[in-house]
Protein backbone atom coordinates (compact mmCIF):
# COMPACT_ATOMS: atom_id res chain seq x y z
CA UNK A 1 0.00 0.00 0.00
CA UNK A 2 1.05 3.56 -0.92
CA UNK A 3 2.32 5.34 1.81
CA UNK A 4 -0.35 8.35 2.65
CA UNK A 5 0.02 12.06 1.99
CA UNK A 6 -1.50 14.12 4.67
CA UNK A 7 -3.64 16.16 4.97
CA UNK A 8 -5.10 15.38 1.19
CA UNK A 9 -5.14 19.24 -0.63
CA UNK A 10 -8.05 20.61 -1.14
CA UNK A 11 -10.12 19.31 -4.36
CA UNK A 12 -12.45 16.76 -5.72
CA UNK A 13 -11.55 13.05 -5.01
CA UNK A 14 -13.21 9.62 -5.63
CA UNK A 15 -12.61 6.99 -2.69
CA UNK A 16 -14.07 4.21 -1.87
CA UNK A 17 -12.94 1.38 1.10
CA UNK A 18 -13.27 -1.71 -1.75
CA UNK A 19 -16.92 -2.33 -0.49
CA UNK A 20 -20.39 -1.55 -1.57
CA UNK A 21 -19.67 2.74 -2.01
CA UNK A 22 -17.71 4.48 -4.45
CA UNK A 23 -18.12 7.58 -4.17
CA UNK A 24 -16.94 11.71 -4.62
CA UNK A 25 -15.06 13.07 -1.70
CA UNK A 26 -15.03 16.82 -1.64
CA UNK A 27 -12.05 18.34 0.39
CA UNK A 28 -12.50 22.18 1.14
CA UNK A 29 -9.43 24.67 1.90
CA UNK A 30 -10.58 25.17 5.60
CA UNK A 31 -10.24 21.24 5.78
CA UNK A 32 -14.02 20.16 6.17
CA UNK A 33 -14.61 17.66 3.69
CA UNK A 34 -18.23 16.18 2.61
CA UNK A 35 -19.03 12.35 0.57
CA UNK A 36 -21.46 13.06 -2.20
CA UNK A 37 -23.48 9.56 -0.80
CA UNK A 38 -22.50 7.24 2.05
CA UNK A 39 -20.96 7.96 5.67
CA UNK A 40 -17.31 7.66 6.20
CA UNK A 41 -18.24 3.75 7.58
CA UNK A 42 -19.70 3.13 4.43
CA UNK A 43 -15.84 4.29 2.86
CA UNK A 44 -13.56 2.88 5.26
CA UNK A 45 -11.84 -0.21 4.25
CA UNK A 46 -12.80 -2.07 7.28
CA UNK A 47 -9.68 -4.47 7.66
CA UNK A 48 -6.97 -1.85 8.10
CA UNK A 49 -7.20 -0.40 11.24
CA UNK A 50 -4.90 2.65 12.43
CA UNK A 51 -4.51 4.76 15.24
CA UNK A 52 -2.06 7.40 16.97
CA UNK A 53 -1.12 6.59 19.98
CA UNK A 54 0.87 9.80 22.17
CA UNK A 55 1.79 9.34 25.83
CA UNK A 56 -0.08 11.27 28.31
CA UNK A 57 1.72 10.71 31.25
CA UNK A 58 5.35 11.94 32.22
CA UNK A 59 8.53 9.91 33.72
CA UNK A 60 8.31 12.37 36.60
CA UNK A 61 4.89 9.97 37.24
CA UNK A 62 6.41 6.46 35.87
CA UNK A 63 2.92 6.81 33.73
CA UNK A 64 4.50 7.02 29.97
CA UNK A 65 2.69 5.36 27.33
CA UNK A 66 4.20 2.63 24.95
CA UNK A 67 3.97 -0.05 22.94
CA UNK A 68 4.99 -2.24 25.95
CA UNK A 69 1.81 -0.91 27.88
CA UNK A 70 -0.35 -3.00 25.24
CA UNK A 71 -2.58 -5.74 25.88
CA UNK A 72 -1.12 -8.02 22.81
CA UNK A 73 -4.80 -9.95 23.85
CA UNK A 74 -6.79 -6.79 22.29
CA UNK A 75 -4.33 -7.66 18.62
CA UNK A 76 -5.13 -8.13 16.08
CA UNK A 77 -8.27 -6.09 15.41
CA UNK A 78 -11.78 -7.11 14.42
CA UNK A 79 -12.68 -5.16 11.27
CA UNK A 80 -14.37 -2.10 12.05
CA UNK A 81 -13.47 -1.95 15.70
CA UNK A 82 -11.97 0.93 17.30
CA UNK A 83 -7.94 0.29 18.07
CA UNK A 84 -7.92 -1.01 21.85
CA UNK A 85 -6.84 1.81 24.31
CA UNK A 86 -3.47 1.44 25.74
CA UNK A 87 -2.84 2.39 29.28
CA UNK A 88 -1.16 5.89 29.47
CA UNK A 89 -1.76 7.26 26.03
CA UNK A 90 -4.22 9.15 23.79
CA UNK A 91 -5.70 7.30 20.92
CA UNK A 92 -6.78 9.33 18.01
CA UNK A 93 -8.30 6.54 15.66
CA UNK A 94 -8.22 6.82 11.46
CA UNK A 95 -10.48 5.09 8.76
CA UNK A 96 -8.74 4.10 6.29
CA UNK A 97 -9.97 4.56 2.97
CA UNK A 98 -8.74 4.71 -0.95
CA UNK A 99 -8.42 7.31 -3.10
CA UNK A 100 -8.46 6.27 -6.38
CA UNK A 101 -8.76 9.33 -8.18
CA UNK A 102 -8.14 12.95 -8.31
CA UNK A 103 -10.32 15.60 -10.57
CA UNK A 104 -8.30 17.93 -13.18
Amino acid sequence: MESPTFPLKPGRYLVTGARAITTGLTIESNGRWKLDEGTLYDVTHLPCRSARYNPTGSSDTNVVGSPASANLQDFPVRPGAEMPPIPGTNKQDYAVLFVIGKAA
